[in-house]
């Protein structure tokens, strides 16, 4: 398998726990000290921060999700890739459907077993 598909595998097992509202699953795919930058949003750091800002978005929303990737850059134990995230949120009081999109960065490195684990989330949502 190349880093391609494992950085793909590694982002898919994050999109696969998030519209499966598995917030454990989601957390497993991160480094202990994962950093994510989203716009109109503090900074936060931590796997806590991870629980503490989708669990209130998983339990409002059915939602699916994606993200293709447009460059990789590999650096030894530590890859950065750029692409384009998407997805539907069915609002569960209203029905309502949004459909968020925009740039997203990741950075993921290996941990102690070899796995891949994101340690960075920046990303900016398309225009509304």
């Amino acid at each position: 398998m190349t880093v391609r598909d494992e950085i793909q595998a590694a982002i898919s097992e994050w999109n696969n726990g998030l519209d499966s509202g598995d917030i454990e699953r989601m957390v497993a795919s991160c480094h202990p000290d994962v950093m994510t930058v989203n716009e109109r949003q503090p900074v936060t750091v931590g796997t806590q921060a991870i629980r503490d800002k989708y669990n209130p978005r998983i339990a409002a929303a059915e939602i699916t999700s994606g993200y293709d990737i447009e460059d990789l850059q590999e650096y030894g134990d530590t890859v950065i890739v750029s692409g384009r995230f998407y997805g539907t949120m069915k609002m569960r009081d209203t029905g309502e459907v949004r459909k968020p999109e925009g740039r997203l960065v990741l950075g993921y490195k290996r941990d102690e077993t070899g796995a891949w684990k994101m340690f960075l989330d920046l990303d900016n949502n398309g225009p509304e």
